[in-house]
């Protein structure tokens, strides 16, 4: 466990909970070299009524956006519990107190949808009718290491399926958990990616870890170099 994490640096983290990723440039895309196809795990902490078919389904239409870049991210199904707060950064909040295993690369919380939930939903729904204003959040990827994060996995036809679905909101968060940040179009997004699986050459990274070079630009090859990130920030 990690030192408690400060609450009002939570407020930072949520600079990637998400409007758009950036539209795609297939040409430029696919002028680029990417390398052979490398894999990274994706630990998940899920909540008890995100079923196994779900969590399948939503890494298959993540790996079919990942296979643009010879990437592949694999589940590991860590913990089933519930959840540790109501808001968004009660659960990165918590995310930042937990170490990353040997066995995981990134960290995932798959949000479910409980009455409390709904009730925000039609609030929030009601919100947006009136003054157009939308206020629900569906994913935030954390920014010191970009290692943590998590989506809402589980909508119902509220005012979400207007912008957004589980699916389309995991492949945004996880062009986070890959160092992207937000853009008009996606080419620094793909030069980052490509330039993340080169590190996985470099002699100082850990073989063991899949890497991940930060919004900031800051490279992080261990699990070590992820704590030491988080405390100088």
């Amino acid at each position: 466990m990690l030192q408690q994490f400060p609450y009002h640096f939570l407020l930072l983290l949520f600079l990637f909970q998400c409007t758009t990723i950036g539209f795609h440039e297939k040409k430029i895309r696919e002028e680029m070299t990417f390398g052979e196809e490398s894999q990274f795990r994706v630990c998940l902490i899920a909540e008890p009524d995100i079923t196994k078919t779900e969590i399948s389904d939503l890494f298959k239409a993540w790996n079919e956006e990942l296979s643009f870049y010879q990437l592949k991210a694999i589940p590991v199904e860590l913990a089933v519990m519930e959840r540790p707060g109501f808001w968004g950064t009660d659960i990165l909040g918590y995310l930042m107190e937990h170490q990353l295993t040997k066995d995981c690369d990134r960290l995932l919380y798959l949000k479910g949808r409980t009455w409390g939930d709904i009730t925000f939903e039609v609030l929030t729904l009601g919100i947006f009718v009136g003054v157009g204003l939308k206020l629900e959040v569906q994913g935030a990827v954390e920014g010191q290491t970009n290692t943590r994060g998590y989506i809402k996995a589980k909508y119902i036809s509220t005012i979400q399926m207007l912008f957004t679905s589980p699916k389309s909101t995991l492949i945004h968060e996880g062009y986070h958990l890959l160092g992207c940040g937000h853009q008009l179009f996606m080419k620094e997004c793909y030069e980052k990616i490509r330039d993340v699986k080169l590190l996985l050459t470099d002699p100082n990274r850990d073989p063991n870890f899949f890497p991940v070079i930060t919004t900031r630009g800051k490279k992080i090859l261990s699990r070590d170099k992820v704590l030491i990130r988080l405390r100088e920030d």
